[in-house]
């Protein structure tokens, strides 16, 4: 006889379960941090500030790789509003590391390289010129489950290794 399976964010249920499993809902929770973390980099690389601030719990603080401190929201939203317009960012995240504090709170570490640029220089086929440095850091955040939903609640960013690049000119 065939089982009815029901497929949920991409995980299978048998319907016939009178409960989910903890591991199922973990990675339902885990997936959904992984999505915050992502789109809060998005928005910071794309200058959506509204995107950003749906990430953010109203007292999220931020703890910037130079140890400047942003406490709240607004903080947060102006230092990021106040950067070139023509500075051009993407950070790349991958090493996701995530600790269960209590079941309300999580700890995730992610490794980020980040690639600058300015949307001034000439766009090509093969993209724009990248500055001549690059970084690999880091994000230690913490997450608070509040009102049915994940927010950002922590950040301290790092810079752990940089590579300058140099251009020698062709002759």
């Amino acid at each position: 006889m065939a089982q009815l399976l029901v497929v949920i964010g991409g995980l299978c249920l048998n319907p016939t379960m009178t409960e989910t499993p903890k591991f199922l809902i973990q990675a339902a929770h885990e997936q959904a941090i992984q999505g915050l973390i992502v789109r809060a980099n998005w928005a910071i690389d794309h200058g959506d500030m509204d995107a950003l601030m749906s990430c953010l719990h109203p007292d999220v603080t931020f703890v910037r790789p130079d140890g400047q401190v942003l406490q709240g929201p607004q903080a947060v939203r102006d230092a990021y509003a106040r950067r070139d317009p023509d500075r051009l960012t993407r950070h790349l995240l991958s090493n996701v590391h995530m600790r269960w504090l209590s079941t309300c709170r999580v700890e995730a570490h992610a490794s980020v390289l980040l690639w600058m640029g300015r949307q001034s220089s000439e766009a090509t086929v093969s993209g724009r010129l990248a500055e001549p440095v690059q970084k690999l850091g880091e994000h230690r955040d913490v997450f608070i489950f509040y009102e049915d939903r994940w927010w950002l609640l922590q950040r301290q960013s790092e810079f752990i290794f940089f590579v300058e690049i140099f251009l020698y000119p062709t002759v």
